[in-house]
């Protein structure tokens, strides 16, 4: 599995079989539009527009969905263009007709009118003709909305993956920067430990007439403490190693890839607080800006 942003757009028209009629052949031709949105968000969130028709699809569009996606807000749009014969279906209600016209006939008789009791007239009245999905036909709609959906979200797909490629380039350029920064610390420290060293020898010559307080001798311990910034650096390359193996596991890598730029961005901190060297505290200003274009598109990472 490659890796996978979480933007991207597909949209996928096809047209339906044409239904059977009883009389004259096929009906006419119907269409089925699927349009996908996909952006950034920490979870999956599905927002879904369906025609009338379609509505009782939602739990299965979402089923598709969810199957192939972990992360983002994926905006979901159906529009349908369906044959009449194929969406609604017409309903008379004999029994209740013929209730009407049997007191309507009753009616006649006891006011002594003349005139009949019009068809126009009993259709007219309530309940007697409704129009309703026809379900049959809707439950033998969906396989082929499933299709629709399932050839526009292989789309997204591909969109997500290419912009995914990208970004995953663009992170590991910006962890060459960091590798090139931390070779120019590992080059400098020679140099400055030696300055760290004669700067702290020339403050002890010039206290040596004195007798050394407490609080100059820890003054002295702490900065040739404070200059010891090894740990750091082997930290900062065993987290740059573990971030190109997940570059290379690709899949689902968005939320892994922050972790790590987190514990990148400690190291670094803890090392430009600990340089009294002007190249290095550089060269860690440069590590913090990469760490952090690194976390900026790991967000953007399914």
């Amino acid at each position: 599995m490659s890796i996978q942003s979480m933007t991207g757009y597909s949209r996928l028209t096809k047209r339906l079989p044409a239904p059977a009629r009883a009389i004259g052949g096929p009906g006419p031709r119907g269409s089925v539009t699927v349009e996908l949105r996909s952006t950034n968000h920490r979870f999956l969130e599905l927002n879904q527009r369906l025609p009338d028709g379609l509505l009782g699809f939602e739990a299965q569009v979402a089923d598709v969905i969810r199957r192939h996606l972990r992360r983002g807000r994926i905006d979901v749009s159906v529009t349908a263009h369906l044959p009449q014969a194929t969406s609604k279906r017409v309903a008379l209600d004999e029994p209740l007709l013929d209730a009407y016209y049997a007191r309507l006939q009753s009616l006649q008789r006891r006011y002594g009118l003349k005139d009949g009791v019009r068809l126009d007239q009993l259709l007219a009245l309530p309940h007697v003709v409704s129009v309703a999905d026809d379900q049959a036909q809707r439950r033998m709609l969906w396989p082929q909305v499933r299709q629709v959906l399932q050839e526009a979200l292989r789309a997204l797909l591909a969109t997500r993956r290419a912009e995914g490629e990208r970004l995953g380039r663009d992170i590991r350029l910006h962890a060459r920067v960091i590798r090139r920064a931390t070779a120019t610390i590992r080059a400098r420290l020679p140099k400055s430990a030696a300055q760290y060293k004669q700067r702290m020898r020339e403050r002890l010559t010039a206290a040596a007439g004195e007798t050394l307080t407490a609080t100059q001798l820890q003054e002295a311990l702490a900065v040739i403490r404070d200059t010891d910034i090894q740990e750091e650096l082997v930290r900062l390359e065993s987290h740059l190693a573990h971030l190109e193996q997940t570059l290379k596991a690709a899949g689902f890598i968005g939320k892994r890839l922050d972790f790590i730029a987190q514990e990148l961005t400690r190291e670094a901190n803890t090392l430009g607080a600990k340089a009294n060297d002007a190249v290095i505290v550089h060269a860690a200003i440069d590590i913090k800006s990469a760490i952090e274009k690194i976390r900026e598109q790991a967000q953007n990472l399914e």
